[in-house]
C-alpha cells in the first residue's frame, strides 16, 4: 500500500455538489462478533482506544508544547497492564497502530507477549513480514491512516527518525518515508499557522480529509492479509467513523446489525476494546 500524504488524502473539493459526485460506496460493513456472517474476506477486528494520556488530564494544556505527541501517565501504563491479562486470551495475527506515542506504547504494553524489544529481532529491510516471526510474534505495523484528528500539539506525531529509533520492531514502512516530521501537521500548519497562532481545530474541522482518510483506513485493513486484527487507535476518529457529526462522514460505515451498531455507537474510554466482524462493503 502506498504511504499516505497530505496530497492523497487531503486533497480539496471544489464544492459540495463535487463531493457528492465523488463520493463512493461504504468503505466497510460491521457485524456483531457473534454474527453468523463468514465470507472468505470476513476479518475479526479488536479496536482498542489507546490508555490515558498525559493530554487526556486537562483539555486546554493539551493544546501546549508540553503535551507534544502526549505520551501515556502511569495511570495509562497500569491500564495496558490490565487490558494486558485480557489479550493473552485474543487469537490477534497481526497488530495495527496509530503512529502516536500513546498508542504504540498501548499496543506494546498491552500485547507484551507478541512484542519482543531487543533490537536485534527487527529484520534488515524493515520489512512489514506477516509469515515471519524474526521482529514480534505478529507484525506491530504503523498506519498514518489510523491517527488521531490533527488538531492540537498532542496529536501531532514525532520524527520517523525518532519512532524508529524508539520502537525499532515497529514497522513504519507505511509512513511517508522521504519526510521525517509530521506531513499532515504540515499540512494544516501551512494553511493556519502554527499552535501559537491558531488553536483551534484542524483536521477535525474539515470533513473531506475525515472521509478520504477513513475510506483509506478501511482500506488498509480490508486490505491486509491476516483474518484476525487488533487496531489501536483514538476517540474521537473512531466517534467521526461510528458516529459521524458531519453528513459526508454519513455511511462511511455500513452496520450490518443492530448489535454492532448499538456496540459501536457509544464512546470508547481509555484502554476499552470492543470486538467485532468487518468485511468489504456488502452492497445495500
Amino acid at each position: 500500500m502506498n504511504a499516505l500524504t497530505p496530497s492523497s488524502v487531503l486533497a480539496p473539493v471544489a464544492s459540495a455538489a463535487a463531493f457528492a459526485s465523488s463520493t463512493s460506496p461504504a468503505a466497510v460493513s460491521l457485524f456483531s462478533i457473534h454474527s453468523s456472517h463468514q465470507s472468505p474476506t470476513t476479518k475479526i477486528l479488536h479496536l482498542i482506544r489507546h490508555a490515558e494520556g498525559t493530554h487526556n488530564l486537562n483539555e486546554e494544556e493539551s493544546k501546549l508544547p508540553l503535551h507534544f505527541d502526549a505520551k501515556l501517565t502511569e495511570k495509562g501504563v497500569a491500564q495496558c497492564n490490565q487490558l494486558a491479562k485480557r489479550t493473552r486470551d485474543l487469537d490477534v495475527e497481526a497488530i495495527v497502530v496509530s503512529p502516536l506515542t500513546r498508542t504504540l506504547e498501548t499496543s506494546i504494553l498491552s500485547f507484551p507477549h507478541l512484542y519482543k524489544s531487543n533490537n536485534d529481532a527487527r529484520g534488515d529491510d524493515g520489512s512489514d513480514s506477516s509469515s515471519s516471526n524474526d521482529k514480534t510474534v505478529v507484525p506491530f505495523v504503523a498506519y498514518e491512516e489510523w491517527r488521531e484528528t490533527v488538531n492540537f500539539l498532542c496529536d501531532c506525531r514525532s520524527s520517523l527518525t525518532q519512532l524508529k529509533q524508539l520502537y525499532p520492531n515497529v514497522c513504519f514502512n507505511n509512513l511517508t518515508q522521504h519526510q521525517d516530521n509530521d506531513p499532515i501537521w504540515a499540512h494544516y500548519e501551512s494553511i493556519y499557522g502554527d499552535h501559537n497562532a491558531y488553536r483551534s481545530k484542524r483536521e477535525s474541522d474539515d470533513p473531506i480529509s475525515l472521509y478520504n482518510r477513513s475510506h483509506a483506513a478501511w482500506k488498509a485493513l480490508l486490505n491486509r492479509p491476516e483474518k484476525k486484527l487488533a487496531l489501536v487507535g483514538h476517540q474521537a476518529f473512531f466517534r467521526h467513523n461510528f458516529t459521524p457529526l458531519f453528513e459526508e462522514m454519513n455511511g462511511v460505515v455500513k452496520y450490518e446489525d443492530s448489535s454492532v451498531q448499538e456496540l459501536m455507537s457509544s464512546s470508547f474510554d481509555n484502554c476499552e476494546l470492543k470486538s467485532v466482524k468487518i468485511d468489504f462493503n456488502q452492497g445495500s
